[in-house]
């Protein structure tokens, strides 16, 4: 910019230079003539008036022409009516031409008075002659006064030069001037530029040091003052960007705006991981080349066209199973006009497990009525019966209280497991742990298991020396009754083996039969409450349904984990390993 400026000076200064010398050279050029026409017309007209009442002879006329001649310099010249050179003051009359022909001679011979400036053949070079009508006794024609040009331009070169120079030395005077005032009102805006990069580039510390009074120095102080307000905003708003940061991060849900035009604008990671998207900056993107199912297309587009609060729900099939998202789509409007939507703001949650736990509960509130109404069914119908006269036949109203007996039994068992079930899931961790010999344990359930099945062999294979491990000696019984009386009860031939050894820092629980085993559609919903295969045969052996749910709850509340394998009509194995 000082470059253009100086630049912008030099120009100026040159033009005016040129148009002061031009004018000058014109002026002086001007003047000079003017006054060489107007001494030659007062010589002339002297001349012609010491002249005109002479009576002098041609060669005194030379004479006196000489005298004039030199003492004036001008060249003085008498041509007769025919336009012969009668005297000249500078050349022999005799040897010049005739000079009828010369334009300021014609006039002057036809009376007028006449100036010219021309080129002289007879001198080779320019002059200027004033010639006018002389008449005495001795001679009739005109007089001419003229005066070389050469001698009017080498005064006026001079005087040009003189001024020329002056000029030349005031236009370096004043570049070094324009010099010096742009170098001193430049220097403050090249600090000021210098630290407008330096903030552009993130240092808002950089300041400008300017002892000044004029608007350049009001300016420097109002730039400091702008620097110092622009770091304390920079700061507020990286605050605030961390904080929004940080609150994006550890939302669970998955969150993205989308403008007006369907690009993303903001976007979190859950987002990206909720609905499968490649880890890339998706920003100013068209939420339709992300995601393709047209039922979140239909929320965001209502919600963008009708500027109104929609959710829904979408099915999204991701890792091989069907994960349903819960959409809300929310506007966000301008804060200066209320009815101008800048973008949409869409909440994705993952409701799979909330569908399935409301799925569960359902069918737990729906398995638990049945399960209580068919045994009090059952019950109310034989007491009815008795009360009818059933009670006076003794050998009916035993077979009718046997089997009030054994439905009572069931509602107890029914209602234990709940309440044990319930229990379990209340607690954060074992309370009441020692050590126990899981041999003994073993040997207590053995005891207590049914005898009934002659064809299936029980095996029990307890590691020798097995660590004593922690835990709760009533749970751990109620865990391996559970698994082995589930499997007794679902095995007709073979056997089923329990295996109970450490391997590392674990304690494996291993629990094989031959029984039916089970289909593979089943497996993932084997642990749920109430959930049975075969519901014909858990009524026909008694079984309640939440044996392996109560086992399921036990390995957790001890941070294990448990597997089922399992081939139909091949048997099944439960694996179960709990950390020491």
């Amino acid at each position: 910019m000082q470059r253009k400026i100086l630049l912008t000076y030099i120009i100026l200064i040159v033009v005016t230079v040129i148009f002061s010398v031009g004018l000058s050279w014109s002026r002086i050029n001007n003047y000079f003539f003017e006054r060489v026409e107007k001494e030659t017309i007062t010589i002339s007209d002297m001349l012609h008036k010491a002249m005109e009442d002479s009576n002098l002879s041609k060669e005194d006329f030379q004479s006196f022409i000489d005298d004039y001649s030199e003492i004036t310099t001008f060249r003085i010249t008498l041509i007769d009516q025919s336009g012969l050179v009668w005297v000249d003051s500078f050349n022999d009359a005799e040897t010049m031409d005739n000079h009828a022909n010369r334009p300021e001679v014609k006039k002057a011979l036809a009376g007028e008075k006449s100036s010219e400036m021309r080129y002289s053949n007879t001198m080779k070079k320019y002059f200027f002659y004033y010639a006018r009508p002389l008449e005495n006794a001795e001679f009739s024609g005109i007089i001419r006064v003229s005066l070389s040009v050469s001698e009017i331009e080498a005064i006026t070169t001079d005087m040009i030069f003189i001024i020329l120079i002056s000029a030349i030395f005031g236009s370096f005077i004043a570049i070094g001037a324009a010099y010096v005032v742009t170098n001193r009102f430049m220097k403050p805006i090249n600090e000021l530029t210098r630290v407008a990069k330096v903030i552009s580039e993130g240092n808002y510390d950089e300041k400008i040091y300017m002892d000044r009074n004029d608007q350049i120095g009001e300016l420097a102080t109002a730039f400091n003052t702008m620097t110092f307000n622009l770091k304390i905003n920079m700061w507020t708003l990286e605050q605030k960007n961390a904080e929004l940061e940080s609150i994006l991060t550890s939302m669970s849900n998955g969150l993205v705006a989308v403008n007006m035009d369907y690009k993303i604008v903001l976007y979190n990671e859950r987002f990206t991981k909720l609905l499968g998207l490649p880890k890339e900056d998706m920003s100013n993107r068209l939420i339709y080349e992300l995601i393709r199912e047209l039922s979140i297309f239909d929320i965001i587009e209502k919600a963008i066209e009708e500027k109104t609060y929609v959710s829904g729900e979408a099915i999204i099939h991701q890792d091989n199973e069907n994960r349903i998202i819960e959409i809300v789509a929310t506007p966000i409007f301008s804060k200066t006009n209320k009815n101008k939507a800048l973008a949409t703001l869409l909440m994705f949650s993952d409701v799979t497990q909330i569908r399935k736990l409301e799925n569960i509960r359902r069918e737990f509130v729906s398995n638990v009525t049945h399960e209580l109404k068919t045994p009090l069914t059952s019950i109310k119908g034989f007491v009815d019966t008795l009360k009818s006269g059933a009670i006076k036949d003794e050998i009916v109203a035993n077979r009718f209280l046997d089997i009030i007996d054994i439905e009572t039994d069931r509602l107890a068992n029914l209602i234990q497991d709940i309440l044990t079930l319930s229990e379990i899931e209340s607690l954060v961790g074992e309370r009441s742990l020692q050590a126990f010999d899981l041999s003994d344990i073993v040997n207590e359930v053995v005891d207590i298991l049914p005898k009934d099945k002659e064809n299936v062999q029980l095996i029990m294979k307890v590691e020798e020396n097995l660590t004593p491990f922690e835990c709760n000696r009533d749970r751990m019984k109620q865990l391996l009754i559970n698994l082995l009386d589930n499997s007794i009860k679902y095995t007709d031939a073979g056997y089923v083996k329990l295996q109970v050894f450490r391997n590392k820092n674990f304690l494996n629980i291993v629990v094989e039969d031959t029984g039916i085993g089970i289909k593979h559609q089943h497996l993932s919903r084997i642990f749920e409450r109430f959930y049975r295969v075969d519901k014909g045969r858990t009524r026909k052996t008694g079984g309640t349904g939440l044996g392996l749910s109560i086992v399921k709850h036990i390995v957790e509340l001890y941070n294990g984990d448990i597997d089922i394998q399992s081939e139909e009509g091949k048997g099944t194995t439960i694996s179960i390993r709990l950390p020491y």
